[in-house]
């Protein structure tokens, strides 16, 4: 039997009948592992390892409305565990070594172009080399430099940091 009442027949085993069960429980599954988890994306994740699993057994599957159900309450379990394994050992990351987040900084990188947040962090965060960073990103290496110094001065604008003079530049006497 079907999660709809009708019995499986020898066409459901293929990729046509899969990918009509797939249409047809895809959005009730979706709305109750939103429910139980209270994320539409870890539900649609979740919702999707459960139905991953059901094509795998597809085959071997007599009712699959139930199984998918299962899977779906089970990937939604697994979720919550992770979840609460991670809220356990939060703590253990708390460090005075480790320097609060500083929200207007946050707020600024979250302004800056991909590019220009990312060789900002890699660079000062990390202390990776332009060419480390070249590597991450797969852009030349002389495309880093001006994301980093573009990510600068967006950052110093958005800070309201005082201007200063470059310390590389000879001064006149």
């Amino acid at each position: 039997m079907g999660s709809d009442g009708t019995a499986r027949t020898p066409a459901d085993d293929d990729a046509d009948g899969f990918a009509r069960f797939y249409e047809s429980e895809r959005p009730g599954q979706l709305r109750s592992a939103t429910l139980i988890l209270g994320s539409r994306t870890a539900a649609d994740d979740a919702v999707h390892d459960a139905f991953t699993e059901v094509l795998r057994a597809w085959d071997r599957i007599q009712e699959p409305g139930p199984y998918l159900q299962t899977a779906v309450v089970n990937r939604c379990r697994d979720v919550l565990r992770r979840q609460g394994v991670a809220d356990k050992r939060r703590h253990l990351l708390a460090s005075a070594a480790v320097p609060a987040v500083d929200v207007p900084l946050y707020d600024a990188l979250a302004e800056l172009p991909f590019n220009h947040r990312a060789a900002v962090v890699l660079r000062f965060y990390l202390q990776l080399t332009e060419a480390e960073i070249a590597d991450h990103l797969g852009c030349p290496t002389g495309s880093v430099g001006p994301w980093i110094r573009r990510g600068l001065d967006r950052l110093a604008r958005e800070l309201r940091l005082p201007e200063e003079e470059p310390t590389w530049l000879p001064t006149t006497p």
